[in-house]
């Protein structure tokens, strides 16, 4: 199915950019608001919980992260881009999406009950067991938000977008700072924090039934179910490298370090926040307006988001040696270890960022096999890697993989993005306008 040809009025191109811009403005400042939520939600939990307990409870969170991203297989991806395609077919298309994640949540939630003591014994984490309910309903929350999310994302209402996700960690926050000042800020019970997405999620019942029943009343087009089951295909296969590598760094390290020093590596990840949302706040506005171009304004779009993540960079850059002094000011000195971890992964993050823009513009054309390729050769690199030098380095080998693993993966989709553009700013003419 060819791209139908944005118009070339330029009265219709200045709209579309000061739409992108708009967006950007209000993820930017929506993801500014919530890290800085979770920014000193991490600060109240690692200082009362400390290192151990903190280690423990960074575990559950990122094993929550991870499996809710992993099990979504890319369908937040194909959903946003198909719904922003095919505007007419966009409840369809999320009831199709909607029906496919209560399946895999199910087959999860049964696992989990089942199996939770064979599975936290195979991760050298026999003690963990005991935290289960709070991954299962961790788990179901950040589902059920995603797909809440993500419509709004693929229908571009980035203001309604913005005031849920402030309101859950608003939440989040007032439910800590309660924990904290009545002197009940202890493991289990900032946990319970797991129950705010679930009711957050619990607000859209009216939009899932609606979802359901547009997708099995009336069937998709069997046309655009094609297309959609074969980019798919390599979303599910691009995704679990992807969703693997964003954590693989704390599980590999979990099975040679303490709870300690798993907290103390999470602490820098959670630092990171400071620059870690631009990759995400460019990645959700950039893929729905992206979706909507042809090839030639896609590559035009994309230029000007390189010149401006590599300013992000260079400014970003200042974080390493303000690190010194950052992360005893604001996690204690229990946690001088951090430091060193943290300015590794300010680069690595910065390597992401630069990433986002090339990623974005080939999600966009249709490439995902090249992500998919690439992703799987940043993994196998990161496993090698990882086997040999967290033995030896611990949580600084780990941070050091992370940072050889995100600059790997940006030389690559470098190459072959500027490899497409070259192929496309060669065809002729005529090929030009039958495409657009």
């Amino acid at each position: 199915m060819s791209k139908t040809h944005a118009s070339s009025d330029p009265f219709s191109a200045s709209r579309k950019s000061g739409s992108l811009l708009k967006n950007l403005g209000i993820t930017f400042f929506e993801t500014i608001v919530t890290k800085g939520f979770n920014f000193l939600i991490i600060l109240m939990l690692t200082r009362a919980l400390g290192p151990e307990d903190y280690g423990k409870y960074s575990f559950i969170f990122v094993m929550i992260a991870l499996s809710s991203a992993l099990f979504d297989f890319g369908m937040e991806n194909t959903a946003v881009r198909f719904a922003a395609r095919d505007k007419d077919e966009k409840q369809s298309i999320f009831g199709l999406y909607l029906s496919v994640k209560l399946g895999i949540l199910m087959v999860l939630v049964l696992f989990l009950v089942l199996g939770n003591v064979w599975f936290f014994e195979l991760m050298h984490k026999s003690g963990m067991s005991q935290y289960t309910p709070f991954l299962i309903l961790g788990l179901l929350g950040e589902s059920l938000f995603f797909v809440n999310d993500t419509y709004l994302q693929a229908s571009q209402r980035f203001k309604l977008r913005a005031w849920l996700n402030i309101s859950r960690f608003g939440l989040s926050l007032l439910w800590i700072i309660f924990l904290l000042y009545s002197g009940q800020l202890f493991l289990e019970r900032a946990m319970l924090i797991y129950w705010i997405p679930l009711i957050f999620s619990l607000v859209f019942l009216g939009k899932y039934v609606g979802f359901l029943k547009a997708f099995w009343s009336k069937a998709l087009n069997p046309k655009l179910l094609s297309e959609i089951i074969g980019y798919e295909r390599w979303m599910l296969i691009y995704s679990v490298a992807n969703n693997l590598i964003g954590r693989l760094d704390f599980f590999m390290l979990g099975l040679w370090v303490s709870y300690a020093q798993l907290g103390i590596y999470n602490a820098a990840v959670q630092l990171c926040a400071i620059i870690s949302f631009l990759p995400l706040v460019l990645g959700k506005v950039l893929l729905p307006t992206l979706a909507e171009l042809d090839e030639v304004q896609i590559f035009r779009t994309t230029g000007k988001m390189i010149r401006g993540t590599g300013m992000m960079a260079l400014g970003a850059v200042l974080l390493i040696p303000a690190s010194i002094w950052l992360v005893p000011l604001l996690l204690g000195s229990s946690y001088q270890d951090s430091v060193g971890v943290l300015q590794i992964l300010v680069l690595a993050f910065l390597a992401g960022l630069m990433s986002m823009p090339y990623e974005q513009a080939l999600y966009s054309l249709g490439k995902p096999d090249i992500l998919c390729g690439c992703r799987y050769a940043q993994l196998i690199v990161i496993v090698l890697l990882n086997c040999w030098i967290i033995p030896v380095f611990g949580v600084y080998g780990a941070a050091a993989v992370t940072f050889l693993g995100r600059v790997l993966y940006l030389l690559q989709i470098r190459w072959f993005y500027l490899k497409f553009q070259s192929s496309v700013s060669e065809k002729p003419l005529s090929d030009l306008a039958v495409m657009t």
